[in-house]
C-alpha cells in the first residue's frame, strides 16, 4: 500500500492524530477515510473499538497499583449522511463476521442438542452462546451474554433511542450497572424465575452514532450530566468543515484483506503465549502519565464539577487507549508500554477532552452554569510550586519575596496537588 498519510493532529485542526500507530496501521486508516470520504476520527476511533473487542480480556496494562482491561464507551457526532456510520460498520466487519460464524454455529448446537432432549436424554449439556457483538438488548439477554463470554461489543447505527430509554427509566438500574460495567467491577441481575445472573469483571465496549441536534436530548438531563454517565464516553465530535465534493473512491480489496487479517490474529492469538497479556506501565512510560495526572489534578482546581469527572475518567481512559496503542503500534511483541505509546495516547486524550467540553456544553444548552471558583494566593502558589519542582522550599520563597513558612503553609494546604507520585521501586532518572 502506498498511500498519503496527513500526520496532523489536534494542534492545527483539531482532529485526532494517526503519527502513534505503525505505518501499516496509518495506511489502513487513511484507506477507510479516503474510501469513503469521512472524517479520519471516525475511523480511527471506530479501530480502537474493533481492536478492543478482538482483545478483550485477553491484554490488561499493569502501571503497579492498577489493572485496566480496555473497554471503551464511543459516541461519533455528526449530522446525518456525511458519513459516519458506514465507515464504522466496515472497519467493524471482521467482528461481525466473527460474531456471525459464532451464531450459526449455537444454533446448530442449539438444534443438537434440542434434538436430544426430545430423545429423551434428560442429561443433555445446553450449548452456550459464544458472542463478540450485540445490539439494544434487554439488560437481562445483555447480562447473560456477559456472563457467559469474556466481553463483548455493543453496536448500535444509533445510540439516541437507546439512551434515551435509559435517561428516561432512570430507576430501572441499567444506567448504573453500565456505570460498574465499565470499571469491570462485578455485576449481578437477580431473577424472581430463574438463577441470578453474575458477570465477575465484566467487559463491555460501546459504539454507536449520534446527531449534534439530538445530543442534548441524549446526554441532557440532570441524570446523565450528574451521575458519571456522561463523563466515562469517548466523544468523536469533529468541527465542521466545508463539504468535499464527490470523487470516485473506495477501499480496495488489499487493504480491506490486510485489515481483516489482522483482526483475525487479534481474535485467535493467544497473548499468554509469549508474555504480551500484561503490558507494564513503568519508568518512562510511567512518568509520561505522571506528568499528564498532574497536569490534569492542576485542571480540576478551577473546573466545573462536570470537567472535574471527565477528568477523572481521562486519567483511566489514558491507560486503556496505551494498551490499544501498543498492539497497534511497532512493537507489539513487547510486554511494557512505551513512552512514545503513551504520548501518543496523551495526545488522542486532549481530544477526546475538547469533544467532552462541546457535548457539556450542548447538553446543558439553556441552563445556569456554577461560576469557577477563583484562585487564591495560597493556591496558585501551590500550583507553580508543583508544577515547577523548585530544588528548594527556601530558594522558591526568596524568588518569590515570601518568608519559607509560608511557602510550607500552601503546600500544605494544597497538598493534594503534588499528584501522583513514582512507587519506592521506580526512579524517574530510568
Amino acid at each position: 500500500m502506498n498511500i498519503e498519510i496527513n500526520n496532523s493532529g489536534i494542534n492545527d485542526n483539531f482532529s485526532l492524530p494517526i503519527d502513534g500507530l505503525s505505518s501499516c496501521i496509518q495506511e489502513i486508516i487513511q484507506a477507510y477515510a479516503d474510501g469513503y470520504q469521512c472524517e479520519r476520527d471516525f475511523v480511527v476511533t471506530s479501530v480502537f473499538a474493533a481492536v478492543s473487542t478482538a482483545i478483550r480480556k485477553k491484554v490488561h496494562t499493569d502501571d503497579g497499583r492498577y489493572k485496566n482491561y480496555m473497554p471503551f464507551y464511543i459516541c461519533l457526532v455528526a449530522d446525518s449522511g456525511v458519513g459516519k456510520t458506514t465507515p464504522m460498520r466496515e472497519i467493524l466487519k471482521p467482528i461481525i463476521e466473527r460474531d456471525v460464524s459464532y451464531r450459526k454455529a449455537y444454533q446448530e448446537s442449539m438444534r443438537k442438542y434440542q434434538a436430544e432432549i426430545d430423545a429423551g436424554n434428560k442429561n443433555a449439556e445446553r450449548p452456550i452462546r459464544q458472542a463478540l457483538v450485540i445490539d439494544d438488548t434487554t439488560e437481562e439477554i445483555r447480562m447473560k451474554i456477559l456472563s457467559e463470554n469474556p466481553g463483548v461489543l455493543l453496536y448500535s447505527d444509533e445510540l439516541s433511542t437507546m439512551l434515551f430509554n435509559f435517561n428516561r427509566y432512570t430507576r430501572s438500574g441499567e444506567v448504573p450497572r453500565l456505570l460498574s460495567i465499565w470499571n469491570n467491577h462485578f455485576s449481578t441481575v437477580d431473577r424472581m424465575t430463574k438463577d441470578s445472573l453474575l458477570a465477575e469483571e465484566p467487559f463491555l465496549s460501546i459504539i454507536g452514532g449520534t446527531q449534534p441536534g439530538v445530543v442534548k436530548g441524549t446526554f441532557g438531563g440532570d441524570f446523565f450530566v450528574k451521575s458519571g454517565f456522561n463523563h466515562r464516553w469517548m466523544f468523536v465530535y469533529p468541527d465542521e468543515k466545508p463539504p468535499e465534493m464527490y470523487h470516485e473512491s473506495s477501499v480496495s480489496k488489499t487493504v480491506s484483506d490486510t485489515w481483516s487479517e489482522f483482526i483475525n490474529r487479534l481474535l485467535d492469538f493467544d497473548f499468554s503465549s509469549n508474555g504480551t497479556d500484561t503490558l507494564i506501565i513503568a519508568n518512562e512510560a510511567k512518568q509520561v502519565y505522571i506528568n499528564y495526572f498532574n497536569e490534569l489534578q492542576l485542571k480540576s482546581l478551577s473546573a466545573c464539577e462536570y470537567m472535574k469527572s471527565v477528568y477523572a475518567k481521562l486519567k483511566v481512559m489514558v491507560q486503556r487507549l496505551a494498551g490499544i496503542v501498543h498492539i497497534l503500534g511497532n512493537n507489539p511483541g513487547m510486554s511494557r508500554i512505551l513512552p512514545e505509546e503513551m504520548e501518543y495516547s496523551v495526545r488522542c486524550m486532549d481530544y477526546f477532552e475538547r469533544c467532552a467540553e462541546k457535548v457539556y456544553k450542548i447538553a446543558t444548552e439553556g441552563e445556569k452554569k456554577p461560576e469557577a471558583k477563583p484562585m487564591g494566593n495560597e493556591e496558585m502558589i501551590a500550583r507553580v510550586y508543583y508544577a515547577n519542582n523548585p530544588k528548594s522550599q527556601r530558594v522558591f520563597a526568596d524568588a518569590l519575596g515570601v518568608s519559607q513558612p509560608y511557602i510550607a503553609k500552601c503546600l500544605k494546604k494544597y497538598s493534594e496537588l503534588s499528584g501522583y507520585q513514582l512507587s519506592d521501586c521506580e526512579n524517574a532518572d530510568n
